[in-house]
């Protein structure tokens, strides 16, 4: 019997591919919670700390004259959330072990190591005036981010 493999077609949705994968290493190298654009739960219902993970549209890695090749590279904010300054640095500390250097994978595509983004300027946490826990508790904030290219693969 002769086995016949189809090729992996790549999504044509890439940055929503890296949103996702993020947030899955998120998931699986933290203890906390993790929101893909909004916390679906109802505030009252929310742990802390948590994640709140942010995709951009991604930018083609090369200009080509053929047009577009399928490589990407996408920047995903990672905003840590929690009720006391250090809960938020922790929650930091604890993503950036997570992603950065690890190398996720999304299928019909090569991916890169996650790198922390060297130009964007981590800041302390500060309260989100916005936002109360349900018991009335100030919640601080920051964001980390971080760039993952990928690439088709091809056969």
């Amino acid at each position: 019997m002769v086995s016949v493999t189809t090729p992996l077609v790549p999504s044509v949705e890439p940055s929503v591919d890296h949103v996702e994968a993020i947030a899955d290493l998120l998931r699986a190298g933290t203890a906390f919670d993790v929101h893909v654009g909004e916390p679906e739960p109802p505030d009252d219902e929310l742990t802390y700390p948590h994640y709140v993970v942010w995709g951009a549209p991604g930018s083609p890695a090369l200009q080509r004259l053929s047009g577009d090749g399928g490589e990407v590279w996408t920047r995903t904010q990672i905003t840590c959330v929690g009720l006391t300054v250090l809960d938020v640095i922790g929650a930091a500390d604890r993503a950036r072990r997570a992603l950065h250097r690890k190398r996720p994978t999304i299928p019909g595509r090569r991916c890169g190591d996650i790198e922390q983004d060297p130009e964007a300027a981590v800041a302390p946490p500060v309260p989100d005036p916005s936002v109360k826990s349900p018991p009335g508790r100030q919640v601080y904030i920051t964001a980390l981010f971080f760039l993952l290219h990928s690439s088709p693969l091809t056969a």
